[in-house]
């Protein structure tokens, strides 16, 4: 191996003496480069051609690498040669047309864009040396495959753009889709749901206009909240209509029943009563004409009672009118009367907005239909099961003292305790809150609200605890 740059200038003596050349200065130089790369030794000369080679543009160095380079000079050759086959005219138009083209970039509509054609028209000039020309391809060539591999074109590709659409084909596709999903068109489509089916709401109004006018709303972090006990209050608005119609019915049916009863009743006497008669000879029954009248007019009577009452119960004034405080003003005269006593026991959910929360509006209404069963078959037959809101059960039990509500209402607690309400695997668990009272022992109030104030004052004493445990 050759240990030294002596013994390489040797071996270029050598060999210019064994090729019959001069040793001129170019031809020493050429044969030393020749032995030095040979065994592996770099010279000053080579790593300067190197530096150049790489400061040419990609093009130039592809043509470079097709020539036999060695020296300085041919490579200042290369760029003579390279620079005389360029037209100076059309290198002017071109850096024209590029200076317009970077002007043009600088109003896109993409802020990457019209940055980095800010930056290459303030560096971009006549005078560029390759180093500069090239490090600012770079750029370009790196912003181009960024922005390929840009998420954008897939997202947007969701709303019906294209990856090739011009940029106002893509904004009106945008904004068509904007306006499809605008805050007043889902207000305005969620406020006709809210709407109860059967019965109109001033609360849910209100709610609904206030949503329509006000469509920022539900981007408010309490709209969740207001949204769900809305629709909880929508579907009490509804069972709260329908129970009022079945008791309504109810009751009717009974009297009309109980009418039909008498009606048969009397009907039976009557044809007991010819039966018993006796023809004569002729066959003919002898009967006193006022007595038949007064059995005509006994039966007419049960028939028009009978039919009053079918009529009452096909009225429709009668069936709005009638209300659970209609009811509690006959119980209330029938009192004051006969003194005949009855009392009221009041069942709410404590925690049924948390219940809401959680677990969701159908969940909830799954405990309302069980809890509304466990009370109902808790009524005996005069006893009467009323929605109060969109949390609370009233049951009216006439003829009962408030011991025998107290013992009602125990097991009713017992049988809701009992039964367990399973969300996934979660065991929900609903607070009753419960207040019962007579008319005996309170004879000149309003029982009714003394319940419903009771349990406001329950709930508030819970909500109370509850922010004392957790500031604690």
């Amino acid at each position: 191996m050759i240990s030294n740059i002596n013994e390489i200038a040797k071996k270029t003596l050598v060999a210019l003496q064994e090729r019959k050349l001069r040793p001129t200065p170019e031809n020493y130089t050429e044969v030393f480069e020749e032995f030095a790369q040979k065994y592996g030794l770099i010279t000053s000369n080579k790593a300067k051609l190197d530096k150049y080679k790489t400061l040419l543009l990609p093009n130039y160095q592809q043509d470079l690498a097709s020539k036999s380079i060695h020296t300085i000079e041919e490579f200042v050759s290369f760029l003579i040669s390279m620079l005389n086959r360029q037209s100076g005219k059309q290198f002017n138009e071109f850096f024209d047309f590029l200076s317009t083209l970077c002007k043009a970039l600088q109003i896109s509509k993409d802020k990457k864009i019209r940055d980095l054609a800010k930056i290459t028209s303030v560096r971009i000039s006549k005078t560029m040396d390759s180093e500069s020309i090239y490090l600012l391809s770079k750029k370009w060539k790196e912003f181009e495959k960024k922005y390929e591999e840009s998420e954008l074109d897939s997202e947007i590709r969701k709303y019906g753009v294209g990856k090739y659409d011009d940029f106002d084909m893509i904004i009106k596709k945008l904004l068509s889709k904007l306006e499809e999903r605008s805050l007043e068109y889902f207000c305005e489509l969620l406020a006709f749901c809210l709407n109860p089916s059967l019965v109109e709401d001033l609360k849910i109004q209100s709610f609904s206009q206030n949503l329509i006018q006000q469509p920022f709303m539900i981007i408010e972090d309490i709209f969740k909240e207001e949204l769900l006990e809305i629709i909880n209050r929508r579907i009490m608005v509804d069972n709260r209509y329908v129970q009022k119609n079945l008791n309504f019915f109810n009751e009717n049916l009974k009297k009309i029943y109980e009418l039909f009863a008498l009606l048969s009743k009397t009907n039976q006497k009557n044809m007991s009563f010819f039966n018993t008669l006796i023809p004569d000879e002729k066959g003919e029954i002898k009967i006193s004409f006022e007595f038949l009248k007064k059995r005509l007019e006994q039966l007419n009577e049960k028939i028009n009672s009978l039919n009053t009452q079918i009529e009452f119960a096909q009225n429709l004034e009668e069936r709005e009118a009638w209300t659970v405080v209609k009811e509690l003003e006959k119980l209330d005269e029938n009192f004051n009367k006969y003194k005949v006593n009855y009392s009221l026991a009041l069942f709410s959910i404590q925690n049924y907005r948390f219940i809401m929360e959680k677990y969701g509006v159908g969940s909830l209404n799954e405990i309302f239909v069980r809890f509304k069963k466990i009370l109902k078959d808790s009524c005996a037959e005069l006893d009467e099961l009323w929605m109060i809101d969109e949390k609370s059960y009233l049951i009216i039990s006439p003829g009962k003292s408030k011991e025998e509500v107290a013992r009602l209402v125990k097991e009713n607690l017992n049988s809701i305790e009992n039964f367990r309400f399973i969300y996934k695997q979660d065991t929900i668990t609903p607070k009753i809150n419960t207040a019962y009272l007579d008319k005996q022992s309170n004879p000149d109030a309003n029982i009714l609200e003394k319940l419903i104030s009771q349990i406001e004052g329950l709930n508030q004493a819970n909500n109370t605890n509850k922010d004392d445990e957790q500031q604690s």
